[in-house]
């Protein structure tokens, strides 16, 4: 063989490229931190602390393994369209809402593609894995969008944008104007509802005004199924017939379709926890904002953005975290000044404030 660096078959911009940083599972980071699972208050990734519920834990359990899921995700899509409204022929599920970014940007190849940072940062490495151009169009100093920014985007070129709403990190939700303003535009117009379930106003209506709206929603935080990883997408029946083409046949697990499945069946009782972790959220900003030098900026999501006032929020981040309390930290130069909490249960909430207050 010509030589031993296997390096050399890799793409020609693989050292370009900026690996995105997941959150660690609870036994790394306690072994790193050393100190025992149980005693960890995991606030740094959105997830819903109270778990799937009983009867989603039964029907996994239950739930023929040996068997390939249904590739078209008829009972899946079904289900999904009676709770959004819609009509099952409108919804792909993928493994997460992160494989259905990846299906979107596959789908239509985009030269350009649209960010608004401070957001969700799958958005922009899925892009440049597929070798599209990212244009940072960075939010207003309130975090608002920059719709004036996106147009000039959009005429250089974009034909993918991408936003969340709520927006993940800074918790504000995209208004209607905003959005009427954006669907206007030429270009594929993707909203992540990641975290409606916990507030602001849902676009999958608009649908059927704007054909060019792409709508993506997940299990992993009001339903508490992050680790099984179901998300799906809802929009015009010709786009998601595209991306059921292209997408891998079983990108939904059995045990992924049985959870959402009865999730959805059992909504109603999901919803109580829901709503128990919004009382926790503004319980959390209050008493956290309490202390005087953490700012909390209002919140749709299931979380909470601090501006940290007299240290540096690096510094505030890194003393929780040798407590066992684990909070996000952005090292991006407009949030610097930051720290993002998530809301958990009041238990969670009791140990994040004597974990501040021993920083002083």
């Amino acid at each position: 063989m010509g030589g031993r660096d296997v390096r050399r078959y890799f793409r020609a911009d693989f050292d370009d490229l900026e690996e995105y940083v997941p959150v660690k599972p609870l036994d790394v980071l306690a072994a790193e931190i050393g100190v025992p699972v149980g005693e960890l208050v995991k606030l740094d990734a959105n997830e819903n602390l109270y778990g799937p519920i009983p009867e989603i834990r039964e029907a996994v359990a239950n739930a023929d393994l040996h068997i390939y899921p249904d590739p078209g995700q008829t009972a899946l899509r079904a289900a999904i369209a009676e709770y959004v409204g819609c009509a099952p022929e409108q919804v792909v599920a993928g493994s997460g809402a992160d494989d259905l970014l990846d299906v979107l940007i596959r789908v239509t190849m985009p030269a350009a593609v649209v960010n608004a940072p401070p957001t969700f940062g799958m958005y922009g490495f899925l892009a440049k894995l597929s070798r599209a151009r990212v244009i940072d169009v960075p939010r207003r100093a309130d975090f608002g969008i920059d719709v004036h920014g996106v147009e000039h985007a959009v005429a250089e070129g974009a034909q993918l944008l991408f936003l969340t709403s709520p927006n993940n990190p800074t918790g504000n939700a995209l208004s209607s104007a905003e959005l009427e303003a954006l669907c206007e535009l030429d270009a594929l117009v993707v909203v992540d509802e990641a975290y409606i379930e916990f507030g602001g106003e849902s676009a999958v209506p608009r649908i059927a005004e704007y054909p060019n709206l792409v709508i993506l929603r997940t299990f992993s935080k009001w339903a508490g199924l992050a680790g099984l990883r179901v998300g799906y997408s809802i929009s015009h029946p010709d786009l998601a017939a595209a991306m059921m083409a292209i997408k891998q046949p079983y990108n939904v697990n059995v045990a992924g379709d049985v959870a959402a499945r009865t999730a959805l069946a059992h909504r109603a009782e999901i919803f109580e926890t829901v709503r128990c972790m919004v009382a926790e959220r503004d319980r959390m900003a209050g008493l956290v904002g309490g202390l005087g030098w953490l700012k909390p900026l209002p919140s749709c999501a299931n979380f909470v953005l601090f501006e940290v006032h007299g240290r540096p929020a690096a510094d505030v981040a890194a003393g929780l975290r040798r407590q066992g309390v684990l909070v996000r930290y952005y090292s991006r130069s407009e949030l610097a000044n930051y720290i993002r909490i998530s809301a958990g249960r009041p238990e969670d909430t009791d140990r994040l404030m004597a974990a501040l207050r021993a920083l002083g």
